[in-house]
């Protein structure tokens, strides 16, 4: 028996939309890549925030982690069996996705080289925009948090986002 199944997770078209929700809504429209891709997981499945250990540094960052994980329970169809290894088949998909991006012009593929995603201004006068800006109001406190709060988080090291949020390795991080 075969049966298909659809997630936007595996879908590059849908990962395109979810940077750009996410970096249209970021401070300077710039995120650290490591964090857009946890960000962009946490969009896709934010019940699993309830095990993101909260940095003391960010005011309000358990209490509004805490709002969303009541806000957005999980259903039957979106349980996946381990996290971390979802957020590694998605690097993929991520990674052609940033790189569309790129290639279309939509961010600077000059501070791509450091590690950084960043949003031209250009992009927020199109017409693709239009739905970004309805899911970003349908969904805006989960949005304001992955794009505002979430990166204040360090990006490597022990107390990094791989190490906070357990979906990757961060032993051999240089900090």
């Amino acid at each position: 028996m075969f049966s298909l199944s659809y997630t936007s997770t595996y879908d590059p078209y849908h990962t395109v939309f979810r940077y750009l929700v996410l970096l249209s809504s970021a401070e300077d429209m710039t995120l650290p890549y490591r964090t857009a891709r946890a960000a962009d997981f946490f969009l896709c499945f934010p019940w699993y925030l309830q095990d993101v250990k909260a940095p003391r540094k960010v005011p309000g960052f358990a209490k509004d982690r805490n709002a969303l994980v009541k806000m957005y329970p999980p259903n039957s169809y979106d349980q996946v069996p381990n996290e971390r290894l979802i957020f590694e088949r998605m690097e993929v998909i991520q990674a052609a996705a940033v790189s569309a991006l790129a290639g279309a012009n939509m961010i600077d593929a000059d501070i791509l080289k450091s590690q950084k995603v960043r949003l031209l201004p250009s992009f927020l006068k199109g017409r693709l925009f239009e739905p970004v800006r309805v899911f970003k109001e349908k969904n805006s406190d989960l949005v304001y948090f992955l794009a505002t709060k979430f990166p204040q988080m360090e990006v490597h090291g022990p107390n990094g986002i791989f190490a906070r949020t357990r979906l990757g390795e961060f032993s051999y991080d240089n900090v």
